[in-house]
């Protein structure tokens, strides 16, 4: 009995510190991210290290470790690692022709990166073997490096006539992706991995991910992907990243607390806000997300899950000041004060989760009204505005807009008939 306690206690130490371990790596692993993105590439390096001594690293992490010892000329590690990458199961073949990231390695190791592209050419035939759908994955990979392509080169580009150019390249590369996409779900459902592989699955949900202006293709492909939930046909931090892509563009709050809010100078500050927050991590560990406080250390700021009574006196909080907003926005109207109305429901319609539908559906006739009488185009386009939201949360039917007297100033309106239209 003795020995068997002593065993036990040994076994828990160990699963114990092995969980440490692992978040001191994913630690790492997102310190070096974000140096990354700041383009300290030394200090990225130095947390690689640090973390792959207690850790191997999976293909994708080795491939940017690699990344980063070419950026910071170092060709050696960059080569160790890229075999590392090739080794742990590294197939996009094209990516890696075009990976701006490996300039340094083309120029100064000629003969070795060639070597590099031919295995990983190799290795990405074998793989294709091994799938159901090898040219559709190698179309879907195509689709999503042609877009990253046209992105670097607008990073990369100052002439402002050039930049209208690649802007206009990539609308239109944008818009034939995401009609592809459709095609390809409508006929197949979500893909699975034995299908196309991991990286295909993973570029198909890159393009549905930025697919922001159609959200009820979002929310078609998310239910597809629900189908697999629970196989090893899906990859689950994909689809919690889409489920909170199209929970924030119904205006709802996330759920795995993957959507991050951005600055206007292209930093992240934080985490837009989440359902029962208290409980995300929980949630996260569920579907093999790191935890939320590591995550954030990616983009660059800190994050800290709040107690059970923080979460619900923010929620409290928000609730009363959405009211708050809208009864100002309420009393204003009565005043004849459209501007003030405007203000004040526009500001409490960029709580996610603030506005019920009913609350939506209200805005919708108040501005209709002041439509009406106010020559000021504004205030149809934001009665459309709420409308369009519960239209492509499908909680909208023909009957009501119909039967509303107030939306007849919106009749002639291209939305309202697109709206019309979509509802028969």
């Amino acid at each position: 009995m003795k020995k068997l306690s002593i065993f036990c206690c040994c076994l828990l130490l160990f699963f114990s510190t092995n969980a440490q371990s692992d978040s001191v790596y994913q630690t790492l692993i997102g310190k070096a991210s974000l140096f990354h993105l700041q383009e300290n590439y030394k200090s990225a390096i130095e947390c690689y290290e640090q973390a792959f001594k207690l850790q191997n690293p999976d293909a994708l992490t080795a491939y940017k470790a690699a990344g980063m010892y070419s950026l910071d000329s170092n060709a050696d590690r960059a080569l160790i690692y890229l075999q590392i990458a090739l080794k742990s199961g590294w197939t996009e073949a094209d990516r890696l022709a075009f990976d701006p990231y490996f300039d340094y390695l083309r120029k100064t190791e000629q003969d070795k990166w060639k070597a590099i592209e031919q295995e990983a050419l190799t290795k990405e035939q074998q793989y294709g073997k091994t799938l159901q759908l090898p040219s559709l994955r190698k179309e879907i990979n195509l689709m999503a490096l042609k877009d990253q392509q046209l992105r670097y080169k607008r990073v990369q580009t100052n002439n402002d006539n050039l930049l209208a150019i690649i802007n206009g390249q990539i609308n239109q590369s944008d818009l034939n992706n995401l009609e592809r996409a459709k095609q390809i779900i409508s006929q197949y459902g979500w893909l699975k991995i034995s299908q196309i592989g991991k990286d295909g699955q993973n570029n198909l949900w890159l393009i549905v991910q930025h697919a922001d202006q159609d959200v009820m293709f979002q929310q078609t492909a998310l239910t597809a992907m629900e189908k697999l939930k629970g196989t090893k046909e899906l990859n689950m931090e994909n689809y919690a990243f889409l489920y909170d892509r199209v929970q924030c563009n119904l205006n709802y709050k996330q759920v795995y607390g993957t959507q991050v809010v951005w600055t206007n100078n292209g930093e992240a500050s934080g985490v837009r806000p989440v359902k029962e927050e208290d409980k995300v991590d929980e949630r996260r560990k569920e579907i093999g997300l790191q935890p939320l406080q590591i995550y954030a250390l990616t983009y660059g700021f800190n994050y800290k899950v709040p107690t059970t009574a923080q979460a619900r006196q923010n929620d409290s909080a928000e609730s009363i000041n959405v009211h708050l907003l809208m009864d100002s926005a309420k009393y204003f109207y009565s005043k004849r004060e459209f501007q003030k109305t405007y203000d004040y429901y526009n500001t409490a319609s960029t709580f996610l989760s603030g506005m019920s539908s009913a609350d939506n559906f209200d805005a919708a006739i108040v501005f209709s009204k002041i439509g009406a009488v106010d020559k000021d185009e504004k205030y149809k386009s934001i009665a459309l505005d709420f409308l369009n939201l519960l239209y492509v949360r499908q909680n909208l039917t023909k009957t009501q807009l119909l039967s509303q007297p107030a939306f007849k100033v919106l009749y002639k309106e291209p939305r309202w008939k697109d709206m019309i239209k979509q509802l028969n």
